[in-house]
């Protein structure tokens, strides 16, 4: 086999892989396929970064039939919120089943004035519980305005008769 050929095969192979794991990240339609996870959720996760003084995050949150997600998450006020199935490779390689991508308004942390525009919300049903963490927009280094927060822990109850 010629030099050239094998440099060919191999650059196929990798954009093959590329596109592959392209296709194997995305996730599914907002449309829910499990009516468990629909309802009213109040709970707490705690916060896991240094930069932030108060230790726990609270979560109240409305996810709809439609797959439509509303509520609070800290003193933030969900805007834009859609919960997703995740793709078989994301369900299969540890991460949660659900993820909810939202933006944000107000502060996350109102006494320390700590504000992020969205956060990704990774999750399972666990025993009748949405168990999960979260991480919000922004940069994995830098000052504490612009770092990202992890929630992590995160455990939800469904409130009845709602």
């Amino acid at each position: 086999m010629k030099v050239c050929e094998k440099g060919t095969r191999f650059i196929t192979s990798l954009l093959v892989l590329y596109c592959m794991s392209l296709l194997s990240c995305a996730t599914a339609d907002p449309v829910l396929d499990s009516s468990a996870i629909q309802g009213h959720w109040v709970g707490r996760g705690d916060i896991i970064v240094t930069w932030c003084n108060q230790d726990q995050l609270s979560f109240d949150i409305f996810i709809s039939d439609d797959g439509l997600v509303r509520g609070r998450i800290g003193d933030a006020t969900i805007i834009d919120g859609h919960v997703y199935r995740r793709s078989s490779f994301m369900r299969n390689t540890g991460n949660g089943n659900y993820i909810v991508r939202a933006n944000l308004q107000g502060f996350l942390v109102k006494e320390e004035r700590i504000a992020r525009d969205s956060i990704a919300f990774m999750f399972d049903l666990v025993n009748g519980s949405i168990e999960g963490e979260m991480n919000t927009s922004g940069s994995k280094c830098g000052t504490r305005d612009r770092m990202y927060m992890k929630v992590a822990n995160i455990i939800l109850n469904r409130v009845e008769g709602e």
